[in-house]
């Protein structure tokens, strides 16, 4: 699997408290944002720990009616969670809900980027797609995360899947192993390949295919 959802980028780097920021934007609706969820958690507690992770669904339909694609995908919702690391800080930033708005005719809003961090999406990706990662301005994630995507984890339960990470021979562990890994790869740039326990030789040597 080759790194290429990943790309490069220049620009001022990012931080936060004086130590390089990885930063999320997504929406708790969104299949692609849940798929994208498991392997940015894999490889993020490798730099830290979460608390407050709770478990949810992508979203069915729209507050019009409207059917999702990969409807009720299993995943985790940044909302409500912490993240500590020496090594780094993680800003998430879910702007909606999976519950359907009737009003909107979308899904019941959460959180809005602040004005910098909409800046950053602009600069990136125009389109303003979600999920949005930029990890330090190194490296960013634009919406998808090919060839592993929500389709894989249709009809899963939050216990299967994280089965399968434990199974050496998932084909589904494997795919978001190696996603996580990339994802690890592009963070050990910004950290300087600290901590060692994360930036090990494997995972270093998947810098050069990054881009």
């Amino acid at each position: 699997m080759g790194g290429g959802y990943l790309t490069p980028v220049s620009g001022s780097p990012l931080t936060k408290n004086g130590k390089p920021e990885v930063l999320y934007v997504g929406a708790d609706f969104c299949p692609y944002c849940a798929a994208l969820r498991w392997p940015l958690i894999v490889a993020l507690s490798r730099f830290g720990t979460f608390s407050g992770l709770t478990t949810a669904r992508s979203g069915i339909t729209t507050g019009s009616g409207q059917a999702e694609p990969y409807p009720a995908t299993p995943t985790w919702t940044f909302h409500g969670s912490t993240y500590s690391s020496s090594y780094l800080t993680f800003t998430a930033v879910e702007t909606n809900t999976s519950v359907p708005d009737p009003k909107t005719g979308g899904y019941t809003a959460l959180l809005t980027p602040s004005a910098a961090q909409q800046q950053t999406m602009a600069r990136y990706d125009p389109a303003g797609g979600i999920p949005f990662v930029s990890i330090g301005n190194r490296y960013v994630q634009l919406s998808t995360l090919a060839p592993y995507g929500p389709e894989d984890l249709q009809g899963k339960t939050w216990t299967q899947v994280t089965a399968a990470l434990r199974d050496p021979s998932s084909a589904l562990g494997r795919q978001i192993s190696a996603s996580a890994n990339y994802i690890t790869a592009a963070i050990c740039k910004i950290t300087g390949n600290q901590p060692a326990a994360a930036c090990t030789p494997a995972v270093t040597a998947l810098q050069s295919r990054l881009g």
